[in-house]
């Protein structure tokens, strides 16, 4: 079988898709800087994905759809009519009840987690990819602003729910713009801030509920800082010592719990 490694296209198509970690991507970058006739093919790639986003419809699950999983979900199960009370004696039948409890348990946990938050790797993966990726392209975003209110629409007509949009220009990290991510296959709005040469690339995306001091981490050489907060996980990535990267979350946290303060009450 032939990997993407022993064929350019495969190898281009590849990088194209996300289907590389970042170790993968990062040979990708090398390889095209020595091939200028694989760089210009690749551009070609990326240009035609481009197109075919900007013309074609997206298409979504239905809202129907959405709220029979989650109706599912939250039902209770039916109940059972008491048997009547007897005397404690552990044989064959509680032991039958017992297993009957634990597998309950279990395919209980496995609906919990059609619908729960990614998990931190999974989160992490995803998003060190997608930052490796608007390196690799030179098109970090699919919207280029500075303007918070023009970025904020443009990502509310691509997905379901509005995003935390903030300017934070006055603390040093100036918007560059925003696009569309994949966690988990599902979209997720990342905005993309600027920090001199550096970039930082912040997705949010459904979380635990409660707020949560930030969690710090690196994978793959880059800096990771996720926090939650009004029931929103939001997850940054970027090439910036760890110390500028908790500067930016500190800012934006700031600044989204003011906007929240300023918003009008229901």
């Amino acid at each position: 079988m032939t990997s993407p490694s022993d064929d350019p296209t495969l190898l281009l198509h590849a990088a194209l898709d996300g289907e590389l970690d970042a170790a993968g991507m990062i040979a990708v970058e090398r390889r095209l800087a020595a091939d200028p006739a694989l760089a210009a093919e690749y551009a070609r790639l990326a240009a035609l994905r481009d197109a075919i986003r900007a013309r074609l419809p997206r298409t979504s699950a239905p809202d129907s759809l959405r709220a029979r999983v989650i109706a599912m979900a939250q039902a209770p199960s039916p109940a059972k009519p008491a048997a009547p009370r007897r005397a404690w004696r552990f044989d064959a039948r509680y032991a039958s009840l017992a297993a009957s409890l634990a597998l309950g348990i279990v395919l209980g946990a496995g609906v919990y987690g059609l619908l729960a938050p990614p998990a931190d790797d999974d989160v992490q993966r995803a998003i060190v990819a997608g930052f490796v990726r608007g390196r690799l392209s030179g098109q970090p975003v699919d919207v280029a602003t500075s303007d918070r209110h023009t970025v904020k629409p443009w990502l509310a007509g691509k997905i379901a729910g509005a995003t935390t949009v903030v300017d934070l220009k006055a603390d040093g990290f100036p918007l560059v713009g925003g696009r569309i991510d994949v966690v988990g296959k599902n979209p997720v709005p990342t905005l993309v801030y600027q920090r001199r040469e550096h970039q930082i690339a912040l997705s949010e995306m459904p979380g635990a509920g409660a707020a949560s001091e930030p969690r710090r981490a690196t994978r793959d050489g880059y800096s990771l800082i996720e926090w939650d907060d009004a029931g929103r996980l939001y997850a940054a990535v970027s090439d910036l010592p760890p110390a500028e990267l908790d500067a930016f979350a500190a800012a934006f946290r700031r600044a989204a719990a003011a906007e929240r303060e300023d918003a009008p009450k229901p």
